[in-house]
């Protein structure tokens, strides 16, 4: 008997969270019994306790009717249901009737009683530690209203021998006080359950596999992707209403599409959300070939009180389209206009586009590049043709190499290209001077002297800057191209002068240095002394 009691009250206490198959419970909706003593009266929803069998004190026949919810579990693959109740004054023997009734109102009463569509198995009844426990197993009842969507079962009580002895039997109808346990709740129906797993989500296919257990990186691709691997690894996240309740994996399919399935993987058993990859195996599929791929999910329960486990299997997903490219793109070409290659280009400061172009290739859709020294390095997408074109402005006349690489859509990278160029610098100017020529001696400390500044073939030159000795000064340049300034040396013998030009864009040409030789003055004569 006390097996038969843990049983029962199992139902009336919140379940073990450790089991693997899920639970609903609750308590009544509304509930309400009929007398026929009182065959007009309603007890709707009475604060009393639910009186069933014939009575003495109170006399005559009594009837107890339970609205219990089960719309938690409709569309459920039903485990196991117990409608439980806990008898407060009464036989405690299972004698009492459990019925399938029609809906109840407010305005039942005896006359108006809701049609009894089916009685039950017979339940049970046990009394250990002082306490009884009423059970009746209603599993193939909730299993049918779940699958018609029904929210509420109605069970009626009634005893099976209403014209025999007078036994009323009184069950508490909202929480017992019991002995031993405590306080329970009654009437309880106790529902154990389990769901399908959803649809799986996030569905990837990768191009990279690494390491135990197909762990993946690299780009993954949606339907209608690109793989650059003929292993690669399909991934899925696998959910289930039932969340923690249970374990779950994954039964992946490959196949051509339209054909026959290639080949099939059954992951192991994990938690509820986690995400599984697996690894397709080497020569299952070929460089150039699209093929297709499903997934669905597969729960493990175990259902109370057996050691055999339980499976649901969910819908599959709908197919998913890769084809697979393991061929990369050739070497790009590289061309500038501003800027050839090997050769001498245009001015520092100048803009100059680099155009990269496929050599061939169908379906590159970005290239990677990088200038050095001190250049940009960065990424940028391919156009519909497979070309790109970046801009670089040069500031230094060194020569700089461009390396190039191409990237196809299903990642595969292409041979480096390294395109080396260089830019030129404005040309020096010509410096010209009547009182001190270039490497002469002339004029002398003190004396003013004019130098002419020449473009000597600079382009869009702005002005000229010189340092005489160090101190530098600016010019603006005249409408002939040339500057003339004016110097008056402080310093006798060498003197050197550094004349550049600057251009619109700020940059400076090659410098010209300009030496001349400044006389040195005569001595003072000392006046003779007078005798």
């Amino acid at each position: 008997m006390l097996l038969t009691t843990l049983a029962i009250l199992g139902t009336l206490i919140t379940p073990n969270t450790a089991q693997a198959a899920a639970y609903a419970g609750g308590g009544k909706v509304a509930w309400t019994y009929v007398s026929l003593t009182h065959p007009k009266k309603s007890y709707w929803d009475s604060s009393e306790d639910a009186p069933v069998g014939t009575g003495v004190k109170p006399a005559g026949i009594f009837r107890s009717f339970f609205r219990m919810d089960t719309s938690k579990v409709i569309g459920k693959h039903i485990l196991r249901a117990i409608f439980s109740a806990y008898q407060n004054s009464g036989p405690c023997e299972p004698n009492v009737e459990l019925w399938v009734t029609e809906e109840i109102t407010p305005k039942t009463t005896w006359l108006k009683q809701p049609k009894w569509l089916k009685r039950l198995d017979a339940g049970t009844a046990s009394d250990p530690y002082g306490g009884c426990f009423f059970g009746w197993t209603v599993t193939d009842l909730v299993t049918e209203a779940a699958a018609r969507g029904d929210r509420y079962i109605t069970f009626g009580l009634r005893s099976a021998h209403e014209t025999g002895p007078r036994e009323l039997h009184v069950f508490e109808s909202d929480v017992a006080s019991d002995p031993y346990f405590g306080k329970l709740p009654s009437p309880w129906l106790h529902i154990d359950y389990n769901t399908a797993p959803h649809v799986p989500s996030e569905l990837r296919a990768w191009s990279d596999t690494f390491g135990v257990g197909c762990s993946s990186s690299g780009v993954p691709t949606g339907d209608g992707g690109y793989v650059r691997t003929t292993t690669p690894a399909l991934s899925a996240k696998f959910t289930d209403e039932d969340e923690t309740w249970q374990q779950i994996r994954g039964r992946f399919q490959w196949a051509v599409p339209g054909g026959d399935t290639l080949g099939e993987f059954v992951t192991e058993f994990t938690y509820v959300g986690s995400t599984q990859r697996i690894c397709v195996p080497s020569g299952a599929l070929a460089d150039g070939g699209t093929y297709v791929w499903r997934v669905r999910a597969e729960d493990q329960y175990q259902p109370a009180g057996s050691i055999e486990f339980g499976s649901e299997v969910g819908e599959w997903s709908p197919w998913q389209a890769f084809t697979v490219d393991v061929t990369p793109p050739g070497q790009p070409v590289v061309s500038s206009t501003a800027y050839p290659e090997k050769v001498v280009g245009a001015r520092v400061g100048t803009p100059g586009e680099f155009l990269f172009a496929p050599n061939g290739a169908s379906d590159v859709v970005s290239y990677q590049y990088s200038i050095t020294p001190a250049g940009p390095a960065g990424t940028v997408a391919a156009g519909s043709d497979g070309t790109a074109i970046v801009t670089f402005t040069p500031t230094r006349d060194l020569p700089m190499k461009l390396t190039v690489s191409s990237t196809d859509r299903a990642g595969n990278r292409s041979p480096t290209k390294v395109y080396e160029f260089r830019a030129v610098r404005n040309p020096a100017p010509t410096v010209s001077s009547t009182v001190y020529p270039q490497n002469q001696y002339g004029g002398g400390v003190g004396i003013p002297g004019e130098f002419t500044f020449a473009l000597n073939g600079a382009q869009d030159v702005v002005r000229y800057s010189y340092r005489l000795n160090g101190s530098l000064v600016e010019v603006p340049v005249g409408e002939d191209g040339t500057a003339k300034v004016t110097v008056t040396p402080d310093t006798a013998d060498e003197n050197v002068l550094s004349v550049s030009t600057v251009d619109k864009f700020g940059y400076s040409s090659l410098s010209r240095t300009y030496i001349f030789f400044v006389n040195t003055p005569p001595p003072t004569s000392s006046p003779v002394p007078q005798p």
